[in-house]
């Protein structure tokens, strides 16, 4: 991979297609077909207390016709309506589902809203998805199922993960996770199961449940837990509708009386390694922060970006109860032990079904079940654009995350030129070796093209908050089309690593490189770059270098700097001194900030901060 902050160079010119209106691709919608089982939690929160003003459970079955539309049958359960669950059907429901697993899913529950998320390739294509840009925050879950699934369909040890939001009360939230082990006769046996319960002081305990048994017939069937007499203080009890999927990988289930979700997930045949999380998974979650003592719940959906040496990127498409939606990105670690399990002190992480799928669970006070499936594997005859590697060029951020107009983009594949080639002055200009991309039939600016990636800057024109399709040209031969997300601002670090984490692309004012042996220090000016940060003013046309000043051109949104500690806190920076294109470069942006004082020595965040986004990725060296 090529570190774009000194290798940034231009083209040879083509001419530029009007826009085409954008839409979301549907040309996946054959993916999804036949019978699924779905479990959705969906609260309503009060935002200035953070109680759960209407909590929702639907439970059931959603077929989907392979053409857009989908119908369901099966039991709905309404804190506001008795809290009994009673029949439930939805007809004429719709989907669209994209080339590259993104999903768009009119929620059962509300046909006025849209869930959003992914199809990953476990079971062999389920489901994960949250309501984040409408009223709700929740979580759906789908699975495709077998109607002659039966006990003997489940077999071997489950590794499982819950969170159960206890008679729709935030307060009364609790989470965890244990091993099923079925012996494909209808029995579990003993369960240990490890979690905790906000209503008993968030402290972790272990509860040992004997008899554990299940019942499956014609694919629809039924834990049963040991029944407490003491609901109140225990993770786990009564009984659990569920279903298993197609490939046996994977448990889907919850009390259809009550508001809790569990995702098993089959064990890992042998011994587990960093290796076995590579990829990319589509992600989604329901939590509750009760730091504090209060209740602070949110959604996302997103994706995971694994490398397979324990480091990660993450993104999340992430709403509060007092939030708009927006675009979060960081990164994260994950050593995996022996068992595929890794716990950081903060969440516990389980990976299993031969490392297609995992769960992540909150500890103590951060009530949390992200259920992450790995997406899936996608050729094509060349040239070929791989679906769901459309990232960020600075932090790599994953499919999910939106792009900007004016933002340095890469794409990866097979056959998308002939040669290696790279763009020698500006302006950046629209064909170079041959190849052109298009992004919704206009030809953006190339900074350089080879037969596996390309690294382009997204034109301007292309709209916010809509979608952007792109598609490679070489030697005139169109690839495939992959559409993503579009936003104002999709902010990324550049590092000195080329891979979004690690040390930040930062220098002291004098042009020399932040590194461990010259850290920053509180006080000093610093300049950070990054990309992704929008439009400008006044404006700079496609692939043209930003022009010494005078005029600058600064970013039209507000941009904000923060610096944060291994401890999580955070240290604000006054308001930058200049935000915008760096003089010279075309798709490359600066940001001039005062380093606040206090800060720790070490290697510590720098965050970057927009209308739209949120980046915690790259790190920055501190005196």
């Amino acid at each position: 991979m090529r570190l774009y902050l000194v290798t940034i160079g231009i083209a040879l010119c083509a001419s530029a297609r009007a826009q085409t209106a954008p839409v979301f691709d549907n040309s996946g919608n054959g993916s999804l077909n036949g019978a699924y089982f779905l479990r959705q939690v969906l609260t309503v929160v009060d935002p200035s207390s953070g109680a759960i003003t209407r909590a929702v459970a639907i439970t059931g079955t959603m077929t989907f016709d392979g053409k857009g539309g989908y119908n369901f049958t099966g039991q709905k359960v309404d804190s506001t309506a008795g809290g009994s669950a009673s029949a439930y059907s939805v007809s004429n429901g719709t989907y669209a589902a994209a080339a590259n697993g993104l999903l768009q899913i009119q929620n059962p529950f509300d046909a006025s809203d849209i869930d959003y998320g992914g199809i990953g390739g476990v079971g062999p294509s389920a489901i994960v998805a949250s309501a984040t840009e409408g009223s709700y925050l929740d979580v759906l879950v789908a699975i495709p199922i077998s109607s002659s699934a039966s006990n003997a369909s489940v077999q071997g040890s489950f590794q499982t993960g819950f969170i159960d939001f206890l008679q729709g009360n935030a307060s009364q939230v609790r989470d965890g996770y244990y091993t099923l082990t079925a012996d494909g006769s209808g029995n579990f046996g003993n369960v240990s199961i490890n979690g905790a319960m906000a209503n008993q002081g968030s402290t972790l305990v272990n509860q040992m449940l004997s008899g554990v048994t299940y019942s499956l017939s014609n694919g629809a069937g039924t834990i049963t837990f040991p029944t407490s007499a003491t609901p109140l203080t225990a993770l786990v009890s009564g009984s659990k509708a569920f279903y298993v999927s197609t490939d046996g990988n994977i448990l889907l289930g919850g009390n259809t009386n009550g508001f809790d979700l569990m995702v098993g997930m089959k064990s890992l045949a042998g011994p587990a390694s960093n290796s076995m999380f590579q990829g990319t998974y589509y992600n989604g979650a329901l939590e509750n922060d009760t730091t504090g003592g209060g209740n602070f719940i949110d959604s996302f959906y997103g994706s995971t970006l694994a490398l397979g040496e324990g480091d990660h990127i993450s993104h999340y498409r992430l709403r509060n109860d007092n939030e708009n939606a927006f675009d979060f990105t960081e990164d994260g670690y994950t050593n995996l032990a022996a068992d595929g399990t890794y716990n950081n002190g903060e969440f516990e992480t389980i990976l299993g079904a031969g490392g297609q799928a995992a769960v992540q669970i909150g500890i103590s006070t951060y009530y949390t079940l992200t259920v992450y499936f790995e997406a899936q594997q996608y050729t094509g005859s060349a040239p070929f654009i791989n679906p769901v590697k459309i990232w960020n060029a600075a932090s790599y951020a994953p499919i999910t995350n939106s792009v900007a107009p004016g933002e340095y983009v890469s794409i990866f594949g097979t056959g998308l030129a002939s040669t290696p080639v790279t763009a020698q002055s500006y302006p950046l200009l629209t064909t170079l070796g041959n190849v052109q991309v298009m992004v919704n039939g206009v030809a953006a600016p190339l900074d350089y093209v080879s037969p596996t990636q390309i690294n382009l800057v997204v034109p301007y024109e292309t709209p916010a908050y809509s979608f952007a399709t792109f598609q490679v040209i070489n030697n005139k031969i169109p690839s495939n089309q992959v559409t993503v997300y579009t936003s104002g601002s999709s902010p990324g670090v550049f590092s000195t690593t080329s891979n979004g984490i690690g040390p930040a692309a930062v220098t002291h004012a004098d042009g020399s490189l932040v590194t461990q042996s010259s850290p920053a220090v509180g006080g000093e000016t610093v300049v950070l770059y990054v990309t992704g940060l929008g439009k400008v003013n006044p404006p700079v046309a496609d692939g043209v270098a930003a022009p010494a000043p005078p005029p600058l051109s600064y970013t039209v949104e507000n941009i904000n700097v923060d610096i944060q500690d291994t401890d999580g806190n955070i240290y604000p920076a006054a308001t930058p001194a200049f935000a915008g294109l760096t003089p010279g470069f075309a798709g490359l942006y600066q940001i001039n900030f005062v380093v606040p004082t206090g800060v720790p020595s070490g290697l510590q965040w720098v965050n970057v901060d927009t209308q739209d986004g949120y980046t915690s990725e790259a790190r920055i060296y501190m005196k």
